[in-house]
């Protein structure tokens, strides 16, 4: 099992290139004082590789204890896909500082587990982990936001369907981690689109509060991490030569071609969650992936996009 951890801060340059809408630029001081920040977490990060590789083995363990994927019923043992993203286990994914959250995001999105809706795709369950940088040590109750594009690279709420923001919710929302840290969220393999790789958007909130309606109040609280993940691109091949993917009519963007990903994977880290088939049916029956993000729980990051969902109590 490959073990990896995704930090909290994104690339500025590229974020401005890789989205379709401008982002807002920084002085020349407000990027020293992110490329400050960002190598002070670096730092921070690796003094906490034990407890993030230990914190991701009982959490491999505890599921394979649970589904009982080490053995079939005849007890005869059950190989696994192999994880295919080629990089040593002591890895450590740290992911430069963003400047905004990106255009696609809504603000007061449903609290739920389970992303997919009626969306047509290969379903993922990710087993998401969140850790604190400053004390090494799991974070309870910390609400992890997603958000993605479906198989055709299009997100919920910008589909440019009639008053969209308000209606459309497929691809959005998030849960709360439990008493050890971890979070367990199914969504759809998101699709490509002009000028990004298959990614997914994630926000994680400390100390929140939810509307009446079973929407979170995003402005509440500490919005401590602002980040993305990726795929190998062996996954995304192999996920893109299925239906609905095939329909996606936009120009492929290749994680080599992506600015954010080629940003974020300079210095020798990397962004690739860890994957595997959650059966040994393949594709089918889904993926399995494993993401560990370690946050600093002192950090606080606006949200910039003024859209909301209209089911939100605001």
């Amino acid at each position: 099992m490959k073990l990896y951890i995704l930090f909290s801060l994104v690339a500025i340059a590229s974020t401005v290139l890789a989205h379709p809408e401008p982002e807002p630029e920084l002085t020349a001081s407000e990027i020293v004082k992110r490329e400050l920040e960002a190598r002070n977490r670096e730092w921070k990060a690796r003094n906490c590789q034990a407890e993030i590789r230990a914190f991701t083995a009982d959490r491999v363990a505890k599921r394979d204890a649970k589904l009982g994927r080490r053995q079939n019923p005849s007890g005869t043992e059950i190989t696994a896909a192999a994880h295919v993203t080629g990089i040593p286990d002591s890895a450590t994914c740290i992911v430069a500082p963003e400047v905004t959250e990106g255009p696609y995001y809504i603000n007061n999105e449903l609290v739920r587990q389970n992303l997919t809706e009626t969306q047509g795709g290969v379903d993922i369950v990710l087993d998401i982990g969140v850790i604190d940088i400053n004390t090494c040590q799991p974070i309870p109750d910390a609400f992890v936001e997603l958000w993605a594009a479906n198989a055709t690279g299009v997100y919920g709420g910008y589909s440019g369907a009639s008053n969209a923001v308000k209606k459309e919710t497929f691809g959005r929302g998030g849960y709360a981690t439990d008493s050890t840290g971890v979070v367990e969220i199914t969504t759809i393999y998101p699709g490509f689109y002009t000028g990004r790789t298959a990614h997914i958007h994630t926000m994680i909130h400390l100390n929140y509060t939810k509307n009446t309606d079973g929407t979170i109040k995003s402005s509440s609280g500490s919005n401590v991490h602002v980040g993305q993940f990726f795929f190998d691109e062996t996954w995304n091949d192999r996920v893109y030569a299925t239906s609905p993917y095939t329909l996606n009519k936009q120009r492929r963007t290749l994680n080599a071609q992506d600015g954010i990903l080629k940003d974020a994977g300079s210095n020798g880290y990397n962004t690739y969650a860890s994957l595997s088939y959650l059966s040994g049916s393949g594709l089918p029956q889904g993926l399995l992936g494993y993401i560990t993000v370690g946050v600093d729980s002192k950090a606080h990051y606006s949200i910039s996009n003024k859209n909301f969902y209209g089911g939100s109590g605001i």
